[in-house]
């Protein structure tokens, strides 16, 4: 309106001093002007027929802009409803996401597909709907609003399967998201964020080789937080260990890919050691690296694990073992892998001293229970042997419950 007000004031002016101009020239001649047709005859002074002139070209102008207004007036009526059509729209989709935000999924759901066919955003509307959808438990109509999306906006795939994977991740549809992420990752190869979601999504299925394959990308584009990333590397080279004991060459084979960072950590160090006890096997390379740990720092899991593991000389394991009594003599772990070490090097009475001190520390089912096997198969001491197996018993049931 402004606009319009100065464009007049302006074309005002300019006439006025057309007007004066003329004025000034013909004030001392007026002229003559005759306009003859066939018997018509007009004679005026020159100052009239300019100002005549000039009318009729101000008239025509405005008689021109008024017949393209009427005629494009059909269309600025439908462009007028449309653009309330939209601002209806929008303002369903501002109270939608309010909603959302705030917590009425059912409220928001209404709002963002009440107007959807008169937004220029129909996606906002539906990936909004399908949120809203997936936290009111409707799964069905969650899937029909993100199919809608996708009709709307064909070219939209990469965001709205992003959207449907991390709904289908929320409500534990873990292959399914998986199958969705392994799709987008063929359109987007290098997209950090279904990078990071197809980490995730192979860490929930325990899919370990593939975890593993993919954990490198992942923490060079630092895209999960690092005691997360940790924690999934040590649960993917883990769940590779625990399928590699079919024979110990794959086994060594398997750990020998574990970066050196991770070999060092003791949960890591712990099932490796951990598994090669169970089966038996022997790495003087893995025994230096537990000594290694364990000197560096104490971890009662790891002495305990120890006390499992065989290795070629079990007098020279135990001498290496005993170099940590002066700093951890009371504890109950370093006394119980003591016990089961001079088990293994037939040192009946140094073995009986070992377990009874750990459970004279504090009494565990495992100490219990290895004091219970000496009495029974070595010392042939049944009685005694019955009452270590009653009492460790006795400690289970009670940490069971």
């Amino acid at each position: 309106m402004v606009k319009f007000i100065v464009k007049l004031l302006l074309l005002l002016l300019l006439l006025a001093l057309v007007v004066l101009g003329v004025t000034l020239i013909v004030r001392d001649d007026p002229g003559f002007v005759l306009l003859r047709y066939h018997e018509y005859t007009v004679e005026t002074t020159l100052a009239f027929a300019l100002g005549a002139l000039l009318v009729l070209v101000i008239a025509f102008y405005y008689c021109i802009r008024l017949l393209r207004g009427l005629w494009r007036l059909p269309r600025s009526m439908q462009r007028l409803s449309q653009d309330r059509r939209f601002s209806k729209a929008r303002r369903q989709l501002n109270q939608g996401l309010i909603d959302l935000a705030e917590g009425r999924f059912e409220q928001a759901e209404n709002h963002l597909v009440r107007l959807v066919d008169s937004s220029d955003s129909p996606l906002v509307h539906y990936l909004a709907a399908a949120r809203a959808a997936q936290l009111q438990g409707k799964h069905d109509a969650r899937d029909a609003y993100l199919k809608a999306a996708h009709e709307a906006r064909p070219d939209a795939e990469l965001a709205i399967g992003v959207t449907q994977a991390e709904l289908q991740l929320a409500h534990h549809q873990t292959e399914q998201a998986l199958a969705t992420l392994m799709h987008l990752h063929g359109i987007a190869p290098r997209h950090n964020y279904v990078t990071m979601l197809l980490a995730r999504a192979y860490y929930d299925l325990q899919d370990w080789q593939a975890l593993v394959e993919i954990l490198p990308d992942v923490r060079r584009k630092k895209l999960i937080k690092e005691a997360k990333l940790v924690e999934m590397e040590v649960a993917g080279y883990c769940g590779i260990l625990e399928l590699a004991t079919s024979s110990q060459s794959s086994f060594d084979n398997a750990w020998s890919k574990i970066p050196k960072a991770l070999q060092a950590d003791a949960r890591m160090l712990h099932l490796y050691i951990d598994l090669m006890a169970e089966q038996g096997w022997h790495d003087s390379k893995a025994e230096q690296l537990l000594l290694k740990s364990l000197d560096k720092q104490w971890d009662d899991d790891l002495i305990e694990v120890y006390g499992r593991f065989q290795t070629k000389d079990a007098n020279a394991q135990l001498e290496r073992v005993e170099k940590w009594l002066d700093d951890f003599g009371h504890n109950e772990n370093l006394l119980l892998a003591l016990g089961r070490i001079a088990m293994r090097a037939r040192l009946w009475g140094k073995a009986q001293g070992y377990l009874e001190a750990s459970i004279g520390a504090r009494a565990t089912p495992a100490a219990c229970l290895a004091l219970a096997e000496l009495f029974d198969q070595q010392l042939q001491q049944p009685a005694r042997a019955a009452e270590c197996y009653q009492q460790g018993l006795k400690l289970s049931l009670a940490s069971s419950d």
